[in-house]
Order: C-alpha cells, then structure tokens, then sequence
C-alpha cells in the first residue's frame, strides 16, 4: 500500500505517464540520445545537468549537479509541494482514471477529518479574533512591539485567543465540541466546560500539507506558563512535527539547509528579514525522535542556541543524542549566539547578512564535540587532559560513523598528548626515529643491513587505509577483492591500498601470522609499508575493522565507478557520435540509478 492508495494502481499509473511531457511543461529539455535534458528546476546551474530517462522502466529523472532524482509523482510533489497522495490524484487526473481507496484506511481518515476540520476551525477563529475581537487590542499591539508584519502573520496564520473561558467551547456544536474536546482545545470536566488557551496570541502547527494540527499559545497576561502547546493527539505527534517547515517550503523551493531554532517568533522573525529555512522541533528539539525526524528531513542542519546556560545544555544534549546516529556524509553545526541573544533580536539588531555570516561560520560537530567536552577544564593541567580522555572516549564509542570517529580520535591524541610528545618521538624531532634509534633484544639492528631502499609509501586517506588494516588483520580478503578495484584510476592517496594488495597476492600471504613474520624478516618492505596505518589514530576491535574495510572497499567502489562515469561522460562530450560511447554512457547510467536508489551501508 501506498497510504491510501494501493500500489498496483501507483506502479500502473507510473506506467502511463510520458514523463518527459510532464516535465517539459516545466523545463526546457532537449533529446541527447536516448535521454532528455535541460537545466535542473531544483538548483540553479549554467549548463544542463537534469536528465530524463523516458524510455527506462519506471522512468525517471536524475540531475547529476544536485542528486534531485524521482518519477512522475515525486517530481509532482516537489515543484507543487504536494503530498504523495495529492501529487497521485493530480497524476490520475492528469491521465483520467479515478483513484482507488482502501476502505479500512479510508475510514480511519474519515475518522480523523472531524478533527482536521475541527482545528481548522479553531485556526480561522482565531484568525478571525486577531483582526475584529474587541479585545485584539493587546494582541495587536504585542505583534507590533515585536515587530511582526502583517505579512508574516498571515503567512504563518497568526491568530489571538481572547480572555474568555467559552470563546470556543460555546459553541452548540456537539460533534465539533467533541472534536475540539479529543484535541484537548476544548476542556470538559464533569458539567465545566472551557478553552484550553485564554489571552494568548496563537500560533498554528501545520503538518507538511498545510493542515493545522495543533497551536502553541504565548501568553499575553501574568500567566505562570508563558508558553502552553496542544497535547498528542490522534493527528498531532510532536516529534514528527517541525514548526515553520510546510511556511518554509512555500518560500523556498529547495530546503538544502535547515536552521533550528528554539521558539516559533525565532522562526518568523527570521523569515521576515530574508532567512526562509529555519524551523523550531516541537518540545524539546534535542530529543531521539524529533533529530531523527530532522535528519530525515535535510542532511545539513544548522542548530542555533541562546548564549545562556539552558542554550548551552541544549545544546550538548543534542550532541550526545546525534552522536550514535550521525552517519558520515550528515553536516552538523552549532551556532551559539551571543549571551543575552536569541535569533529574533540577533536578526533585528545585526541584520540577515550578519546572522547568515554566523551560519556560514558554526562550528562543526567536530569541533564543538571537545568545546563541550573541555568546558570548564583546564587543558594545561595533566589531570584535566585525563579528564577529558575518559570523558570523550566513553562518548566517543557509541559514534557508528567511521570516517568521523577516525578525526575524533586523532583530535582527541591532539589535546591530550604531553606538550614534550614531540621529544619522545626521537632524535630527529620529526616524529620519526632514525636507523640504530631503537636497538631490539641481544642489541638486535637493522643499521648495519645492506638492503635494497625504496622510499615509503605515501600515507593513504583514511578511507583506503581502513580497507588496508581488514587486509592486515585478514590477508586472505585479498584474492576475493583483487578483482574488485580499478587500478587505473587510482588517486595518490589510495594507490598505498593497490600496492599492499599486489603485495599480499605475489607473496601469497594468507594469514596474519605469515603477513608478521614477512614483514619482521623483510626490511625492505617494513620501509614500504611504514606510513600505511599513519591516518588512523584508533584501531578498532576485531568486529569493527571488518565491518570498517567492508565499507571503505563500498566507499572506493563508487568513487571508482564515479571517475569512469564521468570520464566516459567527457569522452562523449569530444565524439558525441560514438556510439559505443552512448552504449556504455546508458549501461553505467542505470547502475548510477541502481546506486542512488541503494542506500550506502
């Protein structure tokens, strides 16, 4: 099933649709072979990167500028930011065949629309009050103390909940005081009956269709709570609820960053100055659920917090929550303002340009993963140093995310090593001992060796040097990967992986015991290999590395496969004729395709 709609109809009206029409009511596109293209609709770019492929099955496009890919019906939802089931009925209507509808779903919707329509309701009397209650007065005023344009509140639909207990539950209405009851808008006990919120300017929570689904309520009195949220309810569930980003998405048509903000006058007033992708998480914004929820939603997100000590704890609460589910290709950043700021009256005082500079220059979860860890220590003290140690490699192990654990580690070396580290690493100072330095039992040396020299080799990226310790530890791997990386098109910084495997395959070296011995009676080699491990700063467990070098081979298979694709591309690009060319372009292509929609392990 697809929502409501069963999937056999979504496959079938896919089928029927002649993509490349659909999309041509939109874009310039121009036949290149057996694909379309023309500039991407989701980015701006000088040269065409958008492909259709018409003739694929199902068909679809890519933009290789982007990543924006899809069919008919995402890219349906994406220029009229529709639901999918919006976008479906658009498509069947498009193509004159009705929507088929699953009768258990349905009645659970149809259960559910009394509700909807019950917080709509709420939602424009509210509205209603803003503009004509006799006390709108105070709400009036408030919104033009802080400065909120009229603007701004009809889009983020602004309303006032005057001082009265029956403004809404006066109504004769059974079903929709039921309705407002279930939503908690309305509140019955025994023969009482009153409306939860009371003077209070109102500002409605909306899903991703523009539906409202809850309020938040800012006092406008002495009350003890200054702000007050709708409860759960059967349509509300906060941590799938970001304020501000069905507003966010009408003023921008591709989110590519999110800013999260503590407060929805945050959100509006930074709307209003120019700043369209911020949004405020309901309750706390730090919580398992709604980062997930956020991460689902942009894969750059920009957290920002008040200066204060609630900001601060904030904030290192939402570190030690995306630490085990940050995976390497996310961008986290933190953005902490100045104490006694918020992003409402940095953007008043300092300007779009100036809090968009503060964005551009938040610091990476990289680094603000030892600000929160040394705060309040004293790192020229060794006992401090031991402190953050044990502090950081406790966080440090539940981090599933090799490439970003490896720079934690090594920072963590940075900060924590002795100020002489450098005067223990040998005579030479440059971290390097020279030959004799170390002289093993019995006065064991390699000096007086006459052994054939070749220099070592260069230090590999962590990525292929990880692929490099599962062979260490498991030499066999090699004849089961030896046919899987292209030599030819190795870079500098991986080509220490192709020779420690061509090594392992000539000297048919099968087990680690074999691999320590060669390498203990071979100097020559020691030599060679010397800077293989100098990227990496942990050794993992046993499990770990081989679950490491199985996905830094998957890593270097796709940059493989990337290098050729656009080669293959730029030969096409000199003999646009050769059909061989266009044979392989097609072939890698649908492979692209296949990668894409696989997620990376």
């Amino acid at each position: 099933m697809a929502g409501l709609i069963p999937q056999v109809f979504v496959d079938d009206l896919l089928s029927r649709v002649d993509l490349a029409s659909l999309i041509a009511e939109r874009v310039n596109l121009k036949k290149s072979g057996a694909t379309y293209q023309g500039r991407c609709p989701f980015h701006d770019e000088k040269s065409p990167s958008f492909h259709v492929y018409n003739e694929n099955h199902p068909a679809h496009y890519h933009c290789y500028g982007c990543g924006a890919h899809g069919d008919a019906i995402n890219f349906i939802k994406e220029t009229e930011h529709l639901s999918f089931n919006e976008a479906v009925e658009q498509l069947a209507k498009r193509c004159g065949v009705e929507v088929p509808r699953d009768r258990a779903a349905e009645q659970k919707v149809s259960q559910n629309k009394s509700l909807y329509d019950a917080s709509s309701h709420a939602g424009a009397a509210f509205r209603q009050a803003l503009g004509s209650h006799p006390q709108r007065g105070i709400a009036q005023e408030y919104l033009k103390r802080r400065g909120i344009s009229t603007e701004m509140a009809d889009l983020y639909g602004i309303g006032f909940a005057p001082a009265q207990r029956q403004f809404l539950s006066g109504s004769s209405d059974r079903s929709l005081i039921k309705a407002l009851s279930t939503l908690r808008l309305v509140i019955e006990k025994e023969q009482d009956r009153f409306d939860m919120f009371q003077n209070r300017l109102m500002f409605p929570i909306r899903d991703t269709r523009g539906r409202t689904i809850a309020f938040g309520g800012r006092t406008l009195g002495n009350d003890r709570s200054k702000y007050i949220n709708s409860p759960e309810s059967p349509i509300f569930h906060k941590s799938n609820v970001l304020y501000g980003l069905w507003e966010a998405r009408k003023q921008s048509r591709k989110l590519e960053q999110l800013i999260v903000v503590e407060g929805y006058l945050d959100v509006i007033s930074l709307a209003q100055f120019g700043v369209v992708n911020a949004v405020a998480a309901m309750g706390t914004a730090t919580n398992e659920d709604n980062l997930s929820h956020l991460l689902n939603t942009s894969q750059d997100i920009v957290f920002c917090f008040d200066g204060d000590k609630a900001g601060l704890a904030a904030a290192d609460k939402a570190l030690n929550n995306l630490l085990p589910m940050f995976q390497d290709g996310y961008k986290v950043s933190f953005l902490i303002l100045p104490e006694g700021e918020d992003p409402d009256t940095f953007v008043r005082n300092e300007g779009a340009d100036a809090f968009r500079e503060r964005v551009a220059n938040a610091t990476p979860l990289s680094e603000y993963f030892f600000q929160a860890m040394s705060r309040g220590l004293d790192l020229s003290i060794a006992e401090n140093k031991g402190i953050l140690s044990t502090q950081a490699r406790t966080a440090l192990k539940v981090i599933n995310a090799p490439v970003l654990k490896d720079a934690l580690y090594q920072r963590l070396n940075e900060l924590t090593r002795s100020s002489r580290w450098g005067d223990r690493q040998g005579k030479n100072g440059g971290g390097e001992w020279k030959k004799g330095d170390w002289k093993g039992k019995k006065g064991f040396s390699f000096q007086n060796r006459d052994e054939p020299r070749e220099e070592p080799i260069p230090v590999p990226n962590r990525i292929a040097a990880r692929a490099c310790l599962g062979l260490y530890v498991n030499p066999s791997w090699a004849k089961e990967i030896s046919n899987t990386l292209n030599y030819e098109i190795t870079q500098d910084d991986e080509r220490a992986l192709t020779y420690f495997l061509e090594w392992l395959l000539k000297e048919n070296i099968e087990t680690a015991e074999d691999l320590l011995y060669r390498l203990a009676v071979d100097p020559h080699q020691q030599r060679r290999f010397k800077n293989l491990f100098n990227s990496l700063e942990h050794i993992f467990g046993a499990e770990e590395i081989e679950a490491g070098a199985q996905e830094s081979l998957l890593v270097l298979k796709r940059k493989y496969f990337d290098r050729s694709f656009d080669k293959i591309h730029q030969d096409l690009s000199r003999d646009p004729k050769n059909k061989e060319l266009h044979e392989k372009f097609r072939t890698m292509s649908s492979e692209k395709m296949a990668m894409i929609a696989t997620p990376k392990s």
